[in-house]
């Protein structure tokens, strides 16, 4: 039997690429808390989420295998969170305009059956 396979996004974006490759596949947004843990770098944060989203998934899809995803934005070595409104988006873009800003991604392959990543 083939496994399902499962994004752990609610991302548009994230979906979109997915489709690309002409796989079938279903979203499932991931209830996770995304806070940024003390001392922690920022792509072991993207890695850490990527983990968590797909493990979380897999709580109630043991079958399947499971994308998590995560991307941590930095300016001046500062970890930017999510801004969680129009507000926040637009004090965030403000701030950016002219800088350097780098982008720390990380995907995570989950098979729920084997707890291999």
């Amino acid at each position: 039997m083939i496994p399902s396979l499962i994004l752990a996004s609610s991302s548009i974006y994230r979906r979109e690429l997915l489709t690309r490759l002409q796989l079938p596949f279903s979203c499932i947004a991931p209830d996770v808390d995304e806070g940024i843990l003390a001392n922690e770098l920022p792509q072991e944060t993207a890695l850490r989420l990527a983990q968590l989203k797909a493990k979380k998934i897999a709580i109630s899809h043991p079958n399947a295998l499971i994308i998590g995803c995560d991307q941590v934005a930095t300016l001046d070595n500062t970890q930017l969170g999510k801004p969680m409104n129009h507000v926040n988006a637009t004090q965030q873009l403000r701030m950016m305009r002219g800088r350097e800003v780098i982008f720390h991604s990380a995907l995570c392959l989950y098979n729920a059956t084997t707890g291999n990543m």
